[in-house]
């Protein structure tokens, strides 16, 4: 009963990101429950449980680099 559960949480987070548009608080809401259906059915040393949280960290890696700015480099200007 409990796999069922977290399996229509993840359907349900899945269809609020369909029709919020593809809103980022929905998106990384899905994320979570994702991740909490591959720990849960599959355990926390799981291949898959253990490649999906390696992308996610990615991703989040790559928008912190993004959104701050700083971390980014310069563009070059062109001297005459």
């Amino acid at each position: 009963m409990f796999a069922e559960k977290r399996i229509d949480d993840l359907i349900e987070a899945g269809w609020h990101v369909l029709d919020s548009d593809f809103d980022a608080a929905a998106f990384q809401h899905w994320r979570k429950q994702a991740f909490k259906c591959l720990t849960d059915l599959l355990g926390p040393d799981h291949s898959y449980t253990r490649s999906f949280r390696k992308h996610v960290q990615s991703l989040e890696t790559k928008k912190s680099a993004y959104m701050g700015g700083a971390s980014l480099p310069r563009p070059k200007k062109n001297s005459p």
